[in-house]
C-alpha cells in the first residue's frame, strides 16, 4: 500500500491511505484532544473538540473523521483551533453540575485529600488513611488536637444534619499509629545538600521532614531545651500534652533530620556562619515569640505578666505566682489559654478583657465555649485605660468601645466611649493581645545577611518561591504572616521545602497551573437541597470528654479521642462531595490546559437528573454527562442506553438519559471510557489526580484466562482495577470480577497475621515463628511418608505472582505436583 505524505505541525509523517488525520497525529507524537472517539465506531453527534486546520479549506475540519490526502498540511494548535476548542469546552461546561474537589479540602489550608481520608478510615485502612495526610501534615497528631476545624464550616453534612468530625478522624488516625505499624516511608539517601532550618515549631519541622523526605540533610537549630516552638512552649498540656509532642518529635527526627538545641541565632550563630559552614540554603522558621505591649501607662507594674511568657514559663515548670482574681488582656487563642490555664491554678476569678464583640474575637470560638464552661467569664466591647498600683492588688480602669463610623476600607475601629469608665480591682493582670517575631538577632555587627523585614517585625518573603531578599535565604510560618494556626505554618514549611528543593537543583517551581473547580454552591444557601433527598439523617458523633468540674482539677487532656467503632461510623457519614472520577476527568484536564474561562455565575445551581445507583457496581451522574457517546459505543452488548432531545444548534442535548439495561454483563467498559464522573465505580471512593496514581501491572487470579490488569494504587490502597488495551490477552477486556473484584483486599475477615492452634484455639504469632512451625511439621511429614503426602491449594485471592511462587514451592522445594488452585477454568 502506497504511503502518503503529509505535514503536521511542520512534521513530516508518512501514513497509509485510509489513515484519519488523528491516527497521523498519533502516530507523530502530536496531541490531539477528543472526547468521542473510538475506533472504528461511527459517532452521531460528534463532540467537535479534535478539529483542527487544513491547508486550503476554508473550514475547520473533524481529525477523528477525516482522512489524509498526499501532501496535506495540517495545523492542530493555530489560534482557530484553540478557540473553537475553548468554545466547545464552554458549552460543556454550561451543563456540568458537581464538584470537583470536596469543599472540605478547598477550606483546608494545607488543602489536605479530607474526602479521601474519610473514604480510607471508613474502608478501615486506618494507616492508609494517615500516610494520606502526612503528604501536607508531617503533625498530625498536634493538630488533631489544636486545630481549629477550618474544614468542618464548608462540610456540606451541615445542611442534613450535622457536620463531620473531620479533625477528630484525623486525631483518630494519628493516635491509632502510635500502636500499631507507623505510616511512615524511609526516607531516600541523602544527596549530600545540607540545609539549615532555624527554629524548631511547628513551620520548621515541617520544612525539615519534607526536605529529608526529599534526600537532604537538614539541620533543626533550636533556642529552646527541646523542639515543638509554641507546640511546646505556648499550648497548654490539657490541650496538647508533652508526651504527644514528644512522639511528634521522634516521627520527625526519624527521617534523618538533625538538631542542635540551645542554638540562639545572633548569639550562637549568625546566619553568615552557617553559609560560611556549608549550609547550601536556609530557611527562617522562628515564629513569633514576642507579646506586643498594650501601650498604657501601668504595663510595667509587678503583677503585670505576658501571656506566651506565661505558657512558656508554665510548659517548663516554672509555674508562676498570681493571685486569686485574674485579668487576661486580650482575644487571641493565648488569651483564651491562658484564661483557662488559670482556671486550674486554685484561683477565685478569672476574667478575660476584649475590645471588639465575640464575633470578631480571632481565638477559636470552640475553645471560648470550653473556657466559659469551665468558670471563665469573657467581658466584650471593653478596652484598658491605664494599671494602677492599689492596696494589695491593682486597678484596672476600663472602659466601654463602640464602633468608629467605617474608614476608608469600610472597616469600623473601636473608640472609648466617654463617661463610661470602671474601675476593677485584680490581683494578676495578663497581657496576650498579640505577638511578633523577635528580629533583634539583625541588630548584630557582623551579621551581614539581613533580611527586608515590614514595620510590624515580619520578614518579607515570595509567597512563590519562599526567599527573602537575601540569595539562599528563604523564610516561612509566623514570621512571615504573623500569629497564625499551626496548620497555616505546617503549610509554609513544607512549601518553602518544595521551594528550596527547587532552587538547590536549579528547577523552576511548576508554574501553577489555573485550577478549574466547579462547584455546587460556595455557600450553602447556593446549594440545591435536592443533592440530599435519599441521604437519611444521622447525627454526628461527639468527642468523649472530661467533664468541666472534673477537668479543672489538674492538666490533663480533655478530650479522650474517637475509639475504632466510633470513628468508624463518623467516617461513613461523609456525602463524598469531590468527584470520584477526578484521576480520568479529561474535561476538567483540558479545561486547565486550554486555560477555559467559565464565570460562576454561569454554573448551574441546581441539580437537573437524580443520581441513579441501582447498578451494584456502577453509579450514573447524567449532570455530569456531555454526551460525547464513548459509553455506549464502548459497550458490546447494547446495554448502555444513552439518549438525548432538544438538541441545540451545537449539536448538544438539553435533556440526557442513561440507562444501563439488562444486557449488561458488569464488565466496566463503559466506566472506563466516561471522560467525566457520569459514569463511577461504586467502588472507588478515594478521589486523586492522574499524577498521584501509581500503576501496578500485574495478572488477574479469578481463573486461568490470564487476563492483565493495571492496579491504580494510591499508596498501598487499590483505587480501581483497569486494563490496557493494548495488552492481551484480553486487550482491555475485564469480566465483572476482574474489573470489580477487589472488596476482599479490605475484608475484615482476611487474615492478616499468621495464626496457630494451641488447644482448641487459634494464636496470632509473628511471621518467623509460623514459617518455621510449618517447615518443621512439612519435614516431619515428609521424611515418614514421601513428598506426595503433602499438598497446596492456593486462592484466587491471591496476586499471580504469589501463585506463582505457590506452586514452584510444591513443585522444586518439596518435590510433588499435589498443588491446586481454587478457580479453575
Amino acid at each position: 500500500m502506497a504511503k502518503l505524505e503529509i505535514k503536521i505541525d511542520g512534521q513530516t509523517v508518512w501514513v497509509d491511505s485510509g489513515t484519519t488525520i488523528l491516527d497521523a497525529a498519533r502516530t507523530a507524537g502530536v496531541s490531539i484532544p477528543t472526547f468521542c472517539y473510538i475506533p472504528n465506531k461511527t459517532i452521531e453527534h460528534p463532540c467537535g473538540i479534535c478539529v483542527v486546520e487544513v491547508e486550503g479549506r476554508e473550514e475547520l475540519v473533524p481529525a477523528c473523521s477525516t482522512a489524509v490526502e498526499d501532501g496535506m498540511v495540517v495545523a492542530s494548535q493555530s489560534k482557530r483551533v484553540i478557540e473553537s476548542r475553548k468554545q466547545v469546552l464552554q458549552r460543556m461546561l454550561s451543563q456540568h453540575y458537581g464538584d470537583c474537589i470536596a469543599p472540605c479540602s478547598l477550606t483546608c489550608p494545607a488543602h489536605i485529600n479530607i474526602q479521601g481520608y474519610l473514604s480510607l478510615i471508613a474502608r478501615g485502612e486506618f494507616i492508609e488513611a494517615l500516610r494520606l495526610i502526612k503528604e501536607k501534615n508531617p503533625l498530625p497528631l498536634s493538630v488533631g488536637r489544636v486545630c481549629p476545624h477550618f474544614c468542618e464550616t464548608r462540610c456540606r453534612r451541615m445542611l442534613v444534619d450535622e457536620c463531620l468530625s473531620i479533625n477528630h478522624l484525623k486525631r483518630f488516625v494519628a493516635d491509632f499509629a502510635i500502636h500499631h505499624k507507623d505510616a511512615d516511608v524511609l526516607p531516600p539517601p541523602s544527596s549530600g545538600h545540607k540545609v539549615a532550618v532555624i527554629g524548631g515549631g511547628p513551620a520548621g519541622l515541617s520544612a525539615a521532614y519534607y526536605l529529608a523526605h526529599m534526600g537532604y540533610e537538614a539541620t533543626i537549630f533550636e533556642a529552646m531545651p527541646q523542639l515543638g516552638g509554641m507546640l511546646r512552649y505556648g499550648i497548654p498540656e490539657f490541650r496538647l500534652p508533652r508526651k504527644i509532642v514528644d512522639k511528634e518529635i521522634e516521627n520527625i527526627l526519624r527521617a534523618g533530620v538533625q538538631t542542635r538545641m540551645g542554638q540562639r541565632l545572633g548569639a550562637d550563630y549568625t546566619i553568615k556562619s552557617l553559609k560560611e559552614d556549608g549550609f547550601e540554603a536556609i530557611f527562617l522558621g522562628i515564629g513569633a515569640w514576642q507579646n506586643q505591649q498594650l501601650g498604657i501607662e501601668g504595663e510595667d507594674l509587678d503583677g503585670v505578666l505576658s501571656g506566651p511568657e506565661f505558657l512558656k514559663n508554665m510548659a517548663t515548670g516554672r509555674r508562676p505566682s498570681i493571685g486569686p482574681r485574674v485579668a487576661v488582656i486580650g482575644g487571641i487563642d493565648t488569651a483564651v489559654d491562658t484564661a483557662r490555664a488559670c482556671v486550674r491554678m486554685d484561683v477565685d476569678e478569672v476574667v478575660v478583657i476584649y475590645q471588639r464583640s465575640m464575633m470578631e474575637m480571632p481565638a477559636s470560638h470552640r475553645e471560648v465555649k470550653e473556657a466559659e464552661k469551665e468558670g471563665v467569664r469573657f467581658v466584650f466591647m471593653t478596652g484598658i485605660s491605664n494599671i494602677t498600683k492599689g492596696k494589695g492588688c491593682l486597678k484596672l480602669e476600663t472602659v466601654r468601645m463602640k464602633l468608629s463610623e467605617p474608614d476608608e476600607r469600610g472597616r469600623r475601629r473601636p473608640i472609648p466611649d466617654p463617661g463610661s469608665e470602671e474601675t476593677r480591682e485584680i490581683d494578676t493582670v495578663i497581657v496576650a493581645t498579640g505577638q511578633v517575631p523577635d528580629i533583634s538577632w539583625m541588630e548584630r555587627p557582623d551579621e551581614g545577611v539581613k533580611p527586608h523585614v515590614l514595620p510590624g517585625g515580619t520578614i518579607i518573603a515570595s509567597p512563590q518561591t519562599f526567599q527573602t531578599s537575601e540569595e539562599g535565604v528563604f523564610a516561612g510560618g509566623d514570621v512571615v504572616r504573623g500569629p497564625r494556626t499551626v496548620i497555616q505554618a505546617i503549610t509554609g514549611g513544607r512549601k518553602a521545602a518544595g521551594a528550596i528543593h527547587a532552587y538547590l537543583t536549579g528547577t523552576a517551581l511548576p508554574h501553577p497551573k489555573r485550577q478549574l473547580n466547579f462547584t455546587k454552591g460556595k455557600k450553602f444557601e447556593d446549594v440545591d437541597l435536592h443533592n440530599f433527598e435519599d441521604v437519611p439523617i444521622r447525627l454526628g458523633e461527639k468527642m468523649p470528654a472530661r467533664a468541666p468540674e472534673r477537668r479543672t482539677r489538674d492538666f490533663d487532656e480533655i478530650e479522650l479521642g474517637f475509639t475504632e467503632e466510633t470513628a468508624l461510623r463518623e467516617s461513613k457519614r461523609c456525602l463524598e462531595c469531590g468527584c470520584a472520577a477526578l484521576s480520568k476527568c479529561k474535561l476538567r484536564e483540558f479545561c486547565i490546559e486550554y486555560e477555559v474561562k467559565f464565570p460562576i455565575a454561569k454554573m448551574l445551581k441546581r441539580r437537573q437528573y437524580e443520581i441513579d445507583r441501582r447498578h451494584p457496581f456502577i453509579i450514573i451522574d447524567p449532570n455530569k454527562c456531555i454526551f460525547c457517546q464513548r459509553c455506549r459505543n464502548s459497550c458490546e452488548y447494547e446495554a448502555l442506553e444513552l439518549e438525548g432531545a432538544n438538541f441545540d444548534k451545537d449539536g448538544l442535548p438539553k435533556r440526557i438519559s442513561i440507562t444501563i439495561n439488562d444486557k449488561c454483563v458488569s464488565c466496566g467498559a463503559c466506566v472506563d471510557n466516561c471522560p467525566t464522573g457520569a459514569l463511577v465505580k461504586e467502588s472507588v471512593t478515594i478521589p486523586v489526580s492522574a499524577s498521584e496514581i501509581r500503576k501496578v501491572k500485574t495478572v488477574c487470579t479469578f481463573c486461568g484466562c490470564g487476563c492483565s490488569i493495571t492496579l491504580n494504587m494510591k499508596g498501598d490502597s487499590i483505587v480501581e482495577v483497569t486494563a490496557d488495551p493494548n495488552e492481551g490477552p484480553n486487550f482491555g477486556n475485564l469480566c465483572v470480577k476482574g474489573r470489580f473484584g477487589t472488596g476482599f483486599v479490605r475484608h475484615p475477615d482476611r487474615l492478616k497475621t499468621p495464626l496457630v492452634r494451641k488447644g482448641e484455639y487459634f494464636w496470632e504469632v509473628g511471621w518467623e515463628e509460623a514459617i518455621s512451625i510449618v517447615a518443621q511439621k512439612f519435614l516431619e511429614i515428609k521424611d515418614k511418608s514421601g513428598p506426595d503426602s503433602l499438598a497446596g491449594l492456593s486462592s484466587a485471592k491471591c496476586t499471580n505472582e504469589e501463585n506463582y511462587l505457590m506452586q514452584k514451592f510444591m513443585r522444586t522445594v518439596v518435590g510433588t505436583n499435589n498443588v491446586d488452585h481454587c478457580a479453575r477454568l
